[in-house]
């Protein structure tokens, strides 16, 4: 329940954030004070060549097994103890305003790539538990990779023997089993997509893929329909200070919110196949009442915005709140390469892949798996093709799950989840 109330909330919240960023260009709600406040605040994101963001659940221990306990789930202490520790950190930074960033293409290929995936921008993820001691960091710098997990701390934070965990990096070669021990490696992410055989998504012949194009009348009745649920399904409240910080709390009808902006993109599914996928009406599990989340601005910025999501469960009372916060940051340090990494050859990274395939069993799916414990079969090209038609995946990832063990069904149905 927890976990399920988690993923609708995070949802909830980044929705909120991007949905209130739009009130920017909208006329009837910028006559509002909190409002105007807010729009000016996501004015700022991109103005500075850096941004972070970090993910976590704002509650102690205690507050945790209680939300269990009033929900019907029972959260034992160790769990409690480890997510409220556990945190997630995204940063980017370039040398120049991020807003002036836009997605590349690689060469030959249709697919489209992450922002992270231009050179000039320098990405960061960590996750930390207790004590905000990493547990996993993966960094890309310059057009290369760094990554390094600390196994034994992570088997320590959800209550299992370290010792025993520990083993699991014996038998890699010496730079991977370290890595697994906290030491940084490095390797060429585009030395990934060399490992399955072709150089292009656009199958025999290496044609490049097109991507979905918006027709610009329906990109401006998308536009125009946005701004006008913007106004009639978000009320805004100014609360005053908090420690220092303005909090300004958005209220809005959860699930007509959903199905209004469900009824705006439908015209679109004509151009943008994925979105055919979407519900045509609000989903049930989707609270039929009002859902409130709260923005705090420093200065004119956005700082925080938190969600409590006691929201999203009847039986949780009053007393009962379980906050989940992203708490942002703005013109923070630039992202760098570590120093004194190892670099992985491509035949070390086919090996670990091939162990974590073993290891899982190997999902095959409907690409075909190659039996209990073995690899899943490799991808045609006109799979790989297909598999990153949308965007929602570009080939380096789609060959990095396949080498993992998932076949063509396993990674079509991740596709649709990014969808």
């Amino acid at each position: 329940m927890i976990r399920r109330s988690a993923r609708t909330a995070l949802a909830t919240a980044a929705c909120g954030a991007v949905l209130a960023g739009g009130l920017a260009a909208c006329g009837t709600v910028q006559q509002l004070n909190a409002a105007d406040k807010v729009s000016k605040a996501f004015e700022t994101f991109g103005n500075g060549k850096s941004f972070s963001a970090k993910l976590s659940v704002d509650a102690t221990p205690a507050q945790i097994e209680a939300f269990g306990a009033a929900t019907g789930e029972e959260i034992d202490k160790d769990s409690a103890a480890a997510l409220a520790a556990v945190s997630l950190s995204v940063a980017f930074s370039a040398d120049k305003p991020l807003k002036e960033i836009r997605p590349s293409k690689a060469a030959g290929s249709g697919s489209g790539a992450a922002p992270a995936a231009d050179p000039s921008v320098a990405a960061s993820y960590t996750l930390t538990g207790k004590g905000g001691a990493p547990l996993l960091e993966l960094r890309q710098v310059g057009g290369k990779a760094y990554a390094r997990g600390d196994l034994a701390g992570f088997a320590k934070l959800v209550g299992e023997n370290a010792a025993e965990v520990e083993g699991l990096a014996e038998g890699l070669p010496t730079a991977l089993g370290n890595a697994l021990k906290g030491q940084w490696v490095s390797f060429d992410t585009k030395a990934l997509g060399s490992t399955g055989g072709t150089g292009g998504t656009g199958g025999a012949g290496g044609a490049a893929t097109p991507k979905p194009s918006l027709d610009p009348k329906a990109a401006e009745n998308l536009n125009a329909s946005l701004k006008d649920i913007l106004t009639h399904d978000l009320s805004f409240e100014d609360k005053g200070k908090q420690d220092g910080k303005d909090r300004i709390t958005v209220t809005a009808p959860a699930r007509k919110l959903t199905e209004d902006l469900l009824k705006a993109v439908e015209p679109l599914a004509k151009d943008v196949p994925s979105l055919a996928k979407l519900p045509k009406a609000g989903p049930s599990k989707v609270p039929d009442r009002p859902l409130a989340l709260d923005l705090y601005l420093d200065g004119g910025a956005l700082s925080a915005v938190t969600f409590d999501l006691a929201q999203l469960e009847e039986k949780a009372g009053p007393g009962t709140p379980l906050p989940l916060r992203i708490a942002f940051g703005h013109d923070t340090p630039a992202v760098q390469a570590p120093a004194g990494a190892t670099e992985l050859a491509t035949e070390d990274i086919s090996g670990l892949l091939g162990e974590l395939a073993s290891a899982g069993g190997g999902a095959g799916g409907a690409g075909g798996a190659g039996g209990a414990g073995g690899p899943a079969a490799p991808l045609t090209d006109a799979q790989i093709k297909e598999l990153t038609r949308d965007g929602a995946m570009n080939e380096e990832q789609v060959r990095l799950y396949n080498a993992m063990g998932l076949g063509y069904q396993d990674i079509k149905d991740l596709a649709d989840l990014k969808s």
